[in-house]
């Protein structure tokens, strides 16, 4: 029986559809990991970022606006935003467990393609100076300290400190000091609603807040929140209210034996520094601070376009 030959019609069809094929499989979400649900155990600070802040009006006129600026957004070509995750989570350990941060982000449909450009991606890190590699999954910064770009599943994790990326390699490992933190759960981005825009969570139960104040207030030379050791917990959430203004909350706990007015005094002077800052790249911020009980609560409205 003699076959007929394919017509170039039919190959170019058959090309297609496996091309077509391909890209579904690509496509195709991996599952998101459960490994970072133990990272809330022996963290600090918690929250989630919307990354679209980065080129969406109105908060990048805000990051435009920062001194020293090292966001280079405008560098990236647009054809690659959409391999951008749309929401990153990240989580300061406390001293007592070791310290360090880990980044965790659910990759969705980029998944397979963050897997295959794996090699690519920290070959790259190394090229710009971000450390040097040591095996598929690790780096060590000019530092000296480990870092790790790691995926499992359909999450990304990009992680510093011995002790937390031991927690998302071997998560069923328990070390260092174990506190409850359950309430640091509960920052989590409201997926369903694309105009919240960061929201954090953090206790201050150990100190560690206060140390990284002191730090800050080191470097920057002057006093940012003397009152700082007085807070217990607290929490911001960021979100876009119409086109061109965005709403902040502050809420921020006393300890029972804390400095309370002082508090409230250093909260006052932290939004002046804001509105000092937003006048002076021509946005209009409004502000109220409200105390009631232990707890103080801030809020802020900012216009990026002076409110025009």
């Amino acid at each position: 029986m003699r076959f007929k030959k394919f017509t170039p019609g039919v190959i170019a069809l058959a090309i297609l559809i496996i091309i077509a094929a391909v890209v579904l499989w690509l496509l195709i979400p991996l599952h998101p990991s459960e490994r970072k649900n133990s990272l809330h155990r022996q963290a600090y600070m918690t929250g989630v970022i919307s990354m679209n802040i980065l080129w969406d009006r109105p908060f990048s006129s805000i990051i435009a606006a920062l001194p020293g600026n090292s966001v280079a957004v405008d560098n990236i070509p647009f054809f690659l935003r959409p391999l951008v995750p749309p929401t990153v989570e990240f989580y300061l350990q406390d001293s007592k467990a070791g310290g360090g941060w880990a980044i965790a982000a659910d990759l969705g449909w980029r998944s397979k393609i963050f897997r295959m450009l794996h090699t690519v991606i920290i070959g790259q890190m190394q090229y710009r100076g971000v450390g040097a590699i040591e095996d598929d999954y690790n780096l060590r910064t000019p530092a000296g300290t480990r870092l790790l770009f790691y995926q499992d599943g359909g999450t990304l994790f990009v992680a510093e400190g011995e002790n937390i990326i031991e927690r998302i390699l071997v998560p069923d490992s328990i070390t260092g000091h174990n506190v409850d933190r359950a309430d640091l759960q509960n920052s989590v981005l409201e997926t369903q609603d694309k105009r919240v825009m960061t929201n954090i969570s953090f206790s201050n139960i150990d100190g560690d807040v206060t140390k990284g104040i002191e730090m800050m207030e080191g470097k920057a030379g002057f006093m940012l929140f003397p009152s700082a050791g007085s807070l217990i917990k607290g929490s911001m959430n960021i979100r876009q209210t119409g086109r061109d203004t965005i709403a902040g909350a502050i809420t921020l706990v006393v300890r029972e034996d804390g400095d309370i007015e002082g508090v409230e005094g250093d909260a006052a002077y932290l939004t002046d520094l804001i509105d000092r800052f937003l006048s002076a790249q021509d946005m209009k911020s409004d502000r109220t601070i409200n105390r009631d009980g232990s707890k103080i609560t801030i809020q802020i409205m900012i216009h990026p376009d002076g409110g025009e």
